[in-house]
């Protein structure tokens, strides 16, 4: 099985690269290794009708889309232990994704990399299931780059490091237990918004910014409820 999807992912990225690179994938099953690489503009791995969607446990994806208007949608409904890397190489790339929806998401590791200018990541993990362990790395080097992040798990731990002007950076991460925020931003212009809720205000939740920046907004809200 692993072999036949190998090869239609083979066969469907040939076929494109005349023009388009589009890939959709329907995954299911434990110890997935998974690695695609697409070289052109206008790469799509997914798109909000016909994503790319994963389900199971010990899975490892590897994505790399070097080009302009890159897109990476994708549905994680369940995938425990498992880790995921996304680079974009280019101007004007978008990737969507959401990580437990509908399933379970624990244990697992995301690591997201744009080299370029307006990079857009819209990521939510946990939301309408329980998750827990989230580890969520980011590393962004351009101008007008736009982040939203939101981790619904119980002890989240993001890291960032961005580096560019007019960026625009949003975190949200709600669960009870410690949760932490470790970013470094150096550029102008930059605004950064985080709210990190804890109900049961037992725990601890962490936030350490490192900024170099002028005419910054940096706006940190800590509460129990209504960040």
């Amino acid at each position: 099985m692993k072999r036949l999807i190998k090869a239609l992912l083979l066969f469907s990225a040939s076929l494109a690269l005349a023009g388009n690179n589009d890939i959709y994938i329907t995954q299911s099953g434990t110890g997935l290794t998974m690695n695609i690489d697409q070289i052109g503009d206008t790469n799509k791995v997914g798109t909000s009708q016909t994503r790319a969607t994963f389900t199971g446990t010990s899975m490892t994806v590897d994505i790399d889309q070097v080009g302009d208007t890159n897109t990476y949608t994708a549905t994680v409904a369940q995938g425990n232990s498992s880790s995921w890397t996304t680079r974009q190489t280019g101007d004007e790339n978008v990737s969507t994704i959401t990580v437990g929806g509908t399933g379970d998401a624990a244990s697992t590791d995301f690591d997201y990399g744009a080299t370029g200018n307006e990079n857009v990541l819209t990521l939510t993990q946990g939301a309408a299931a329980t998750a827990t362990g989230a580890n969520q790395d980011y590393v962004v080097l351009g101008d007008e780059n736009n982040i939203n992040t939101t981790c619904e798990v119980i002890g989240c731990i993001n890291n960032w490091n961005v580096d560019g002007d007019t960026n625009d950076i949003d975190t949200t991460q709600t669960g009870n237990d410690d949760h932490s925020i470790t970013g470094t931003i150096t550029g102008n212009t930059n605004n950064i918004d985080i709210d990190q809720t804890n109900s049961t205000g037992s725990v601890s939740d962490v936030v350490v910014i490192t900024a170099t920046t002028s005419n910054g907004t940096i706006d940190i809200d800590q509460c129990t409820s209504g960040c």
